[in-house]
């Protein structure tokens, strides 16, 4: 169970007035007191409801038997477009439909938001216990704090559940959520962050503490949907209840078990989609693709006519060379029965002709082909996904530490403060989580960094094993079991990270004897004895 007091999910969010309490339990009794045990319910009597609330929330999130459709998505147009940018803050909900409409729609916007939103590597970390430089430093105490940390951030899926964050991030500028977390779960992922509806949310403040955004959410929005207020629990039932009360605003805070990113973290009043510049070209590609599908079906379309022709000489029009009452038949039969599809037929007074709309195709293709590279050329970065318009590796790598910048910089900071502020509830005297400023293109090269600092051992080795994939606790796990549970102690091979430069024998590589050596060896060494000789 959570060890520290919850703040009241309904205080005032403010940007200078939400603060964390922490509650350090005293030593208690083998069998503590009905006193005691009433003591420790009512100040965790919050922390109870969300803990028994979260084993059903992180299974049921809506009711399947019901077909309500809670997201609704409109065609749009650049006139429209231009509309909302005139005044962008009271066209926020447009802009977002806008966004999400095109993020459906398009292929390369779809994939531009997937491409920066996978950006983050948050398995890149180093978990950094309490230090004082100048008092005595408890060493059982800063393991027990590395070690309570680990357990609950190892129990937090941070990728997955992240990354569903910054997708929403990139589409719209903004993510609200609401965390479910059971840290004492057997499970190997008790924590799950369910998204809420950006329309009914707005930024509200910080924390104080940490410096993540706080969020109010508009209790309206259950007046419509009362199953999901059944099915999400706490905190949102005591949110919807205090809004009923007189004198109370339908806008309740939604508190410490709120999360909060923002792309454009330096205006947090503006909310407007990350890519709204690019949204008229990205209009104008489905236009022209559009456009393509009628030339492609233009391609492929003919028409012929029959052309009933009149005696020579004839002084009257309806003079025919073949009766008409004749020719119908026959020519109904071709018309429903020989015609393929994309092919027309009519009746003139004449000869049998054809009609094709041929176009220049490979110029169709080419308009829809440079149009796509514009869009992603003019995205600011993300020519990974335009790689015929990168030459040469230097040229590449740039490309990806621009593109990297340009998509963690605001948000990493954000993760790492929310991570931090949830580790704060859970742990007593949390350690420090540090999320290192690299993606998933950019990984490898900082760890060759940081191998080479191992050579003069100024890398942490827990750091390494995390860019690999490991955890802190997996890659201590994994070194006690083969340490000192199957003493598989293998000698690594040689290198500056594994050869000592202190001058003794220790970590330098160790010299053969005479019967180790084979023939071929001794043959060479007799040659260097000689050359030296």
């Amino acid at each position: 169970m959570p060890r520290t007091k919850k703040a009241d999910a309904n205080a005032p969010a403010t940007t200078n007035t939400i603060k964390k309490t922490n509650n350090t339990s005293s030593t208690q009794s083998k069998q503590p007191t009905a006193a005691e045990m009433k003591e420790f319910y009512e100040k965790n009597k919050r922390r109870i409801e969300n803990f028994n609330a979260a084993n059903d929330a992180l299974t049921n999130f809506r009711d399947t038997s019901k077909s309500t459709t809670y997201t609704t998505i409109s065609n749009f147009n650049k006139e429209d477009l231009r509309s909302y940018l005139q005044n962008i803050t009271s066209n926020e909900v447009n802009l977002r439909n806008l966004s999400r409409y095109l993020y459906y729609r398009s292929q390369v916007y779809f994939r531009l938001i997937a491409y920066n939103a996978n950006m983050f590597c948050l398995d890149a970390r180093t978990v950094i216990p309490d230090y004082d430089l100048v008092e005595d430093n408890d060493k059982d105490a800063m393991v027990k704090s590395y070690n309570d940390t680990l357990k609950v951030l190892d129990k937090m899926n941070l990728q997955y559940e992240f990354l569903k964050a910054y997708m929403t991030c990139f589409r719209e500028d903004v993510f609200y959520g609401c965390y479910y977390f059971n840290p004492e779960s057997d499970g190997k992922t008790p924590f799950v962050i369910l998204p809420l509806p950006a329309d009914y949310c707005r930024i509200s403040g910080v924390y104080t503490d940490t410096g993540d955004f706080t969020f109010t959410m508009n209790m309206d929005y259950f007046k419509r949907n009362k199953d999901l207020l059944d099915l999400w629990g706490e905190p949102f039932v005591s949110m919807y209840n205090k809004s009923q009360q007189s004198g109370e605003s339908k806008w309740q805070p939604i508190g410490e078990q709120g999360v909060c990113l923002k792309f454009h973290a330096e205006d947090w009043e503006t909310i407007v989609p990350v890519f709204s510049g690019l949204l008229n070209s990205l209009i104008n590609l489905l236009d022209l693709e559009d456009i393509q599908s009628i030339a492609d079906q233009q391609e492929i379309y003919k028409m012929i006519w029959m052309e009933l022709e009149t005696l020579s000489g004839a002084d009257d029009v309806n003079e025919w060379k073949v009766d008409p009452d004749l020719v119908l038949p026959y020519w109904q039969r071709m018309v429903n029965e020989a015609l393929p599809d994309y092919t027309s037929a009519a009746i003139i007074p004449g000869k049998i002709n054809q009609i094709s709309f041929d176009s220049d195709k490979a110029t169709d293709t080419n308009k829809v082909e440079n149009a796509t590279k514009t869009v992603l050329n003019t995205s600011g970065g993300a020519q990974i996904l335009n790689s015929s318009s990168i030459s040469g590796s230097t040229a590449f790598n740039a490309a990806i530490r621009a593109d990297t910048e340009f998509a963690i910089s605001m948000l990493l900071p954000q993760t790492q403060a929310i991570v931090n502020r949830i580790i704060s509830y859970y742990v007593d005297n949390p350690s420090f989580v540090k999320f290192i400023e690299i993606s998933v293109y950019t990984k490898d090269a900082y760890k060759d960094n940081i191998l080479k600092d191992n050579t003069y051992g100024l890398a942490p080795k827990l750091l390494v094993n995390s860019l690999n994939g490991f955890s802190e606790r997996e890659t201590l796990s994994l070194h006690f079991l083969e340490n000192e549970c199957l003493n598989l102690n293998f000698v690594p091979v040689q290198s500056s990270h594994t050869t000592s430069n202190t001058g003794d024998n220790e970590g330098v590589k160790p010299t053969l004897s005479d019967d180790e050596i084979s023939d071929d060896g001794e043959a060479s060494r007799d040659k260097k004895d000689k050359a030296k000789g």
